[in-house]
């Protein structure tokens, strides 16, 4: 069965050189590859994606959410086959690529999904890599998802995930919340679809492509903190 890749472009901080490997790597790794670029994006990495045999969208910016729904939307209507879509945010496929591409490289080799979504999330050592302003409040939120899944020591918010093309129409039929990380095992929990857990060693957390606004500052706390809310209101609307 073919894998693909979604994933969502906007401001990566890389450099072209990179960029280049990475998507040499893509080529390899993946059958096919669908993108969303946001129109902000530079204009020497907006070609420079569009140059490869990648499958590119460029759309206005309008949060993590909407670009997710969009790739996903846009590779269903073009993939009339049964493939094993395999998502991450693209800041981090270009750490795991420049960084740890055999543990990325063995995961999607392995990878083969039917009526199933797997949740994706970073072993303890790059879980703790990530700014105390990350960890501190996405522990809130994975101690909760552990008694929604049932699934012990599940990180729910790594921007990462897998699952079936018949998986792909239920989501992208049903969602609608503005945080995909839990609004998609969600739906797949209320639709009785099996979602199970992967931990992996290739999400580990690099300052230049994975930062944020006041990381390492008490400020960062508050869009933190209000990731936490979202997930918590999203628990709630599911029960």
């Amino acid at each position: 069965m073919k894998k693909i890749l979604l994933s969502t472009v906007h401001h990566p901080d890389v450099s072209l050189k990179n960029l280049e490997s990475v998507c040499e790597q893509l080529q390899i790794i993946f059958d096919e590859v669908y993108l969303t670029i946001s129109n902000v994006t530079s204009s020497k990495i907006k070609s420079s994606l569009n140059e490869k045999s990648f499958h590119c969208l460029t759309i206005s910016p309008n949060g993590a959410a909407d670009a997710r729904r969009k790739v996903l939307k846009f590779a269903l209507k073009n993939v009339s086959e049964k493939v094993n879509y395999f998502y991450c945010d693209f800041d981090k496929v270009i750490v795991a690529l420049l960084n740890r591409n055999s543990e990325l490289k063995n995961f999607i080799s392995k990878l083969n999904l039917k009526n199933e979504y797997r949740i994706v999330g970073r072993n303890s050592q790059d879980f703790e890599s990530y700014p105390d302003t990350w960890v501190e409040t996405e522990r809130i939120t994975n101690k909760v998802a552990v008694k929604i899944f049932g699934i012990d020591n599940v990180d729910l918010l790594a921007g990462c995930c897998a699952f079936d093309s018949n998986v792909g129409k239920v989501i992208a039929e049903n969602s609608t919340e503005i945080l995909t990380d839990t609004e998609w095992p969600l739906i797949c929990k209320d639709s009785q679809i099996i979602v199970n857990y992967n931990e992996v060693s290739f999400l580990p957390f690099n300052f230049q492509y994975n930062k944020g606004r006041n990381d390492y500052d008490w400020l960062g706390y508050i869009p933190r903190l209000k990731l936490a809310l979202q997930a918590f209101e999203s628990f709630k609307r599911h029960m």
